[in-house]
């Protein structure tokens, strides 16, 4: 079953029906399937032993050991031991399908910098936008708004919660959101696009690891579902991202998560009244295991030769290395341009409850993922 809960596909504000981690604990181990590959239907068949690979094999249980080494591996002629929370963010990683239709692929953060400044926004915070203005709240134009999949990473934290919970984090960055066309124009546009799904572990008086629920992020709110109730191959979750503005769902299909406009009587009173949705299919296979960039979101470190990154630094308003224009010498609070809410010159986003350019969205250390809530 799905539970609505506040999220962050543009902002990171809220937290309605999350679960908490205490709660979690103690009421939502009506699954503890351990792994395998379902058909959707919930059941898993069981494999043993913990990949140390980017592969898709191995267990739905993972154990962390006191160092993360193999007993009595004392060699140093071989490969260096494996962190244990990088060997469980790879264990778990989701596969993500991409819409056959997609123009605006993931990326690096580092991959849309170069075209983009650094800027101290209308909240006194940095922000970041394109160099190159647009020449409309719809402008698409720009080269970098295409992304980078074959190089992007997933940003996966770790998060130790206390009470024997530990969430796993998976960020996805795109440099643009696409939004909707409603009465030929597109509504929700953002320059800047994170999203992101959340695995909850719970940890065994043996130390395993077993997954319980998966949270989905979508758009300014999102949904946790059971281990059993979602797609898997082998122990990575199988998610849906939507055509453009890449919110993340459970299943293919059609999915409607606003209505702009207003209607009194049945009668439309504003400009337009129509429900905006999302569309997704099982097209392009996003492999996230393959290129994981790990971080240890408690201790603020990175895994297997990553370092902690300076974006994700909450001093919004510090300048940072100079020169301070230049993205990735400092904090960033908001990844994109300023909305633009004008139509013909005329704002009318109050009559419809949506700017044709939306802010650009918070990044992750603004979510509220971080805290004992599922989300």
């Amino acid at each position: 079953m799905m539970a609505l809960a506040a999220c962050s596909g543009s902002d990171g504000g809220g937290t309605a029906a999350s679960t908490s981690a205490a709660a979690t604990s103690s009421g939502a181990t009506g699954d503890t399937s351990t792994g395998g590959t379902t058909d959707g239907s919930g059941e898993a068949s069981t494999t043993t032993g913990t990949p140390t690979t980017g592969g898709p094999g191995g267990t739905g249980t993972a154990t962390e050991g006191s160092s993360g080494t193999t007993s009595g591996s004392t060699s140093t002629g071989g490969p260096p031991p494996v962190d244990p929370r990088q060997e469980v963010l790879v264990q778990y990683a989701p596969r993500v399908w991409l819409h056959s239709a997609e123009e605006y692929f993931p990326s690096s953060v580092e991959f849309g910098f170069p075209s983009m400044t650094r800027f101290v926004g209308p909240d006194g915070n940095y922000w970041v936008r394109s160099t190159i203005d647009l020449d409309s709240p719809s402008d698409d134009s720009l080269a970098f708004f295409l992304g980078d999949l074959d190089d992007a990473p997933v940003y996966a934290y770790y998060a130790d919660k206390g009470n024997d919970i530990v969430d796993l984090v998976y960020f996805f960055y795109y440099p643009y959101n696409r939004g909707k066309e409603v009465v030929d124009t597109i509504w929700g546009n953002h320059v800047g696009d994170w999203e992101h799904i959340t695995v909850r572990l719970m940890r065994g008086p043996d130390d395993a690891l077993t997954p319980l629920q998966v949270y989905l992020s979508a758009h300014s709110f999102g949904g946790a579902y059971d281990w059993a109730d979602i797609e898997r191959l082998d122990t990575h979750p199988v998610v849906y991202s939507a055509k453009g503005s890449h919110g993340v769902w459970s299943t293919p299909g059609d999915h409607v998560y606003m209505s702009i406009g207003e209607e009194v009587l049945g009668v439309c009173v504003t400009l337009v009244c129509t429900d905006l949705t999302d569309l997704t299919d099982a097209g392009i296979a996003w492999d996230t295991w393959e290129n994981v960039a790990g971080f240890d979101h408690g201790a603020k470190e990175g895994l297997a030769g990553q370092t902690w990154p300076v974006w994700m630094s909450e001093d919004f308003k510090a300048p940072g290395a100079q020169p301070v224009d230049v993205p990735g010498g400092g904090a960033i609070f908001r990844w994109g341009n300023e909305e633009d809410c004008s139509t013909l010159g005329v704002d009318i986003s109050d009559l419809i409850g949506v700017c044709r350019l939306e802010d650009g969205p918070t990044g992750p250390v603004s979510k509220d993922t971080w805290g004992p809530m599922l989300q």
